[in-house]
């Protein structure tokens, strides 16, 4: 769906869909931890993940389910390269799920305790929390290695069939990650400029009301609010894109033909981002033109 970006910003949209791959990679890399509240704060990244993808695993056994079915009746080819993937899927989401917990109970037995410290062995164990730690930091690696081979293959087998398997907040996310670029622009390209026409519009208003002037810097004020509207709708849009694109797809996860049209939100994206950049534009020109 990606690929229908025209727009400049889109190199901050790809760079949105790197940082979503680099933050899965960095899951798989080696926890570095000192105490309890940096181990912590590794916790709830892999918490985070697992409440979200939990939320996409629900949606996508709405969609596999039925499709299983129908492809082991009419394809078996296809059945056979989507059903064992897809219960791999499952186990290593279901398998991750259950080292947190063992996880969350090893944090929380040192918490219960002032004087363990990550280096501690308790009295029923042979190693440390942080050996034991690190075990289950490994095994939560390799399984999200075998998720994310699972998802692509997945993917793959519904390509045999000319279908696309989306992951909503995949496609919506790193759009939403342009909104700070916008800001950035917003700030940089028009700030000075319009700081500059405030101060003509405040003497229009308090010394010269009535001039033919002022009456000219008033009536471009109206038309730069207005603009400025347009930018705040844009912006508050971006900002909840990845809800937008939820609403509009019923799920996390969406299967649709390989030819399919746009959705929606993607479209809005689209011309309303080429709207706020020809906007920034005019601004720069009434502006200076003063």
């Amino acid at each position: 769906m990606l690929q229908y970006l025209r727009y400049p910003i889109r190199i901050f949209a790809i760079a949105g869909i790197l940082f979503l791959y680099l933050s899965c990679a960095e899951k798989s890399k080696s926890w570095n931890f000192d105490d309890l509240y940096s181990l912590d704060v590794r916790l709830l990244d892999t918490r985070d993940w697992l409440v979200k993808t939990k939320k996409e695993i629900k949606d996508l056994n709405k969609i596999m389910k039925p499709q299983l079915k129908y492809y082991l009746k009419n394809d078996f080819q296809v059945y056979e390269k989507l059903n064992p993937h897809y219960e791999s899927l499952q186990f290593s989401v279901d398998f991750i799920d259950s080292i947190m917990t063992n996880l969350d109970s090893l944090v929380s037995k040192m918490k219960g305790d002032p004087s363990d410290s990550l280096d501690t062995v308790p009295n029923d164990t042979t190693k440390s929390y942080r050996s034991m730690i690190q075990s289950d930091r490994k095994k939560i690696k390799k399984s999200l290695e075998e998720y994310f081979k699972s998802l692509k293959k997945l993917r793959k087998g519904f390509k045999l069939d000319k279908k696309i398997l989306l992951f909503i907040d995949e496609e919506s996310l790193p759009l939403k990650q342009s909104l700070f670029e916008l800001k950035y622009k917003r700030e940089a390209e028009i700030s000075v400029n319009l700081n500059r026409f405030n101060k003509e519009l405040n003497k229009a208003l308090f010394i010269s009301p009535n001039s033919t002037y002022s009456k000219h810097i008033i009536k471009i004020s109206k038309t730069i609010e207005k603009y400025r509207l347009k930018l705040d709708a844009y912006e508050k849009f971006l900002s909840n894109i990845d809800h937008i694109a939820r609403k509009e797809a019923g799920g996390y996860v969406l299967l649709i033909p390989k030819n399919s049209e746009k959705m929606k939100y993607i479209q809005r994206y689209e011309e309303g981002m080429k709207e706020y950049l020809e906007i920034l534009v005019q601004i720069r020109r009434i502006s200076e033109s003063i």
